[in-house]
């Protein structure tokens, strides 16, 4: 894409910044910026209300008795299985199985201290 052809949509998921790029001019790669494009701002948009979607229906397992807190918090703080496993220290069948109220109630100080690392927080739900 040449540097001119660049979309400058003035995005609000970029909330007034802008994003580096790199894009061509005179065969050259150069950075330039770009301040979003529609296309970009319909995905975002999109991936953001799913994710949203998935926090609020971990929420309800939670308030149901279905999960422990880490199930929402994971969704929460926008982590996945592998990336909490990553950031815990934990395996993700040790996550899967403390999804589990039962299971969670008994964990040990310091695999909880683990899980207060990772979400910066306390183990509870936080309706803000």
């Amino acid at each position: 894409m040449e540097i001119d052809d660049i979309p400058q949509d003035n995005s609000k998921t970029y909330h007034g910044h802008q994003k580096v790029i790199y894009a061509t001019q005179n065969g050259q790669y150069q950075t330039a910026t770009s301040s979003g494009w529609q296309d970009e701002a319909f995905a975002t948009e999109q991936a953001v209300a799913e994710l949203d979607a998935q926090t609020e229906n971990a929420l309800q397992a939670v308030k149901n008795g279905e999960k422990s807190v880490i199930y929402y918090l994971m969704y929460k703080y926008r982590y996945d299985e592998t990336s909490l496993a990553q950031t815990t220290g934990l395996w993700k069948w040790q996550i899967r199985r403390h999804f589990r109220p039962e299971i969670f109630a008994k964990l040990p100080e310091k695999t909880l201290a683990k899980y207060r690392e990772a979400f910066g927080c306390k183990l509870e739900i936080n309706d803000e």
